[in-house]
């Protein structure tokens, strides 16, 4: 098993970030998001890609699980770069939707 399966970088401002600046802070980084919407109280099936997955949050709040690992609780500005081939899954907490942005990192 991979010792480090993902990394978060904690939003720390108290105004909550706008879409258009997060988009730039991605593009900024080199990394072409697509934006994506996860309806409330929803779960993704199980997932793991071959690059490093970049996920930034947007609007709601989410927990991402980690088989093996366990799970962490992320909202709006918070980053998740999950390394390659690690299995996880997301789970919008609550009815609103959740708005993410993501890349894939070569």
């Amino acid at each position: 098993m991979n010792p480090k399966p993902f990394e978060i970088m904690r939003w720390e401002s108290p105004e909550p970030p706008t879409l258009d600046f997060l988009t730039r802070m991605m593009q900024r980084e080199g990394l072409q998001a697509s934006q994506n919407e996860l309806v409330g109280k929803s779960r993704s099936p199980e997932m793991k890609f071959e690059q490093t997955r970049v996920v930034v949050v947007v609007q709601g709040q989410l927990q991402f699980a980690f088989p093996g690992y366990g799970v962490i609780d992320v909202d709006p500005g918070d980053i998740v770069e999950i390394s390659p081939g690690v299995l996880h899954d997301v789970t919008v907490n609550g009815a609103q939707t959740a708005i993410l942005l993501q890349a894939l990192r070569d």
